[in-house]
């Protein structure tokens, strides 16, 4: 069968979601590379613990993502268990069973993921998109066997969940960080200690 769609699958816990996320998928779109672009907020990220639950998360993406032809699923936060890659793959290629599928990762995750669930699985599977840092460094010698990946360099901004969720604990300006949509959000809810 012969592919009809490239879609590109986007995962990560958004704890919380912010501009660099943005840019990033704002980036991939204006490359033109994929017919839709699915942003999946992770519902039980096995190598993480978000600060706020999966329904949140996925609440902010949804504002965060309002304004761009990208679809924000909720597979992960409906399914139970921890969430893996592999299970999205599976699930999303049920409902575009005619799709070429590309997961998007930054450069920044390259040397754990050896250590994802069913890895030599999602090799089969699935294209990877790697995102690289302009001048940062990829050792491609970490990446598990049979991989197939194209690389995109994007200026990333420098943003981290971490600073943000500091930020909204200290009560500091988060103008640059965050939506306005999504720090309004986050107060309403008095996410991350905001008030």
């Amino acid at each position: 069968m012969i592919a009809t769609k490239r879609i590109a699958i986007f995962g990560g816990s958004f704890d919380p979601i912010h501009f660099g996320h943005i840019h990033l998928v704002e980036q991939i779109l204006k490359s033109k590379r994929f017919s839709e672009i699915v942003v999946v907020p992770a519902g039980d990220p096995w190598q993480k613990n978000p600060e706020v639950s999966a329904q949140l998360r996925l609440e902010m993406a949804r504002l965060a993502f309002a304004e761009l032809p990208v679809t924000v699923s909720d597979i992960e936060v409906l399914r139970s268990g921890p969430s893996y890659a592999i299970d999205t793959v599976r699930e999303l290629k049920r409902s575009f069973p005619d799709a070429e599928l590309t997961w998007i990762l930054g450069s920044d995750v390259i040397d754990s993921l050896s250590s994802w669930h069913e890895i030599d699985t999602l090799v089969r599977e699935v294209e990877f998109l790697i995102v690289k840092r302009p001048g940062a460094k990829t050792d491609l010698q970490l990446l598990p066997k049979n991989l197939r990946f194209i690389e995109i360099e994007i200026e990333a901004l420098d943003i981290s969940a971490t600073q943000i969720r500091n930020a909204f604990l200290k009560n500091e300006d988060v103008a640059s960080l965050v939506p306005a949509i999504v720090a309004g959000f986050i107060k309403s809810k008095g996410l991350y200690g905001a008030a």
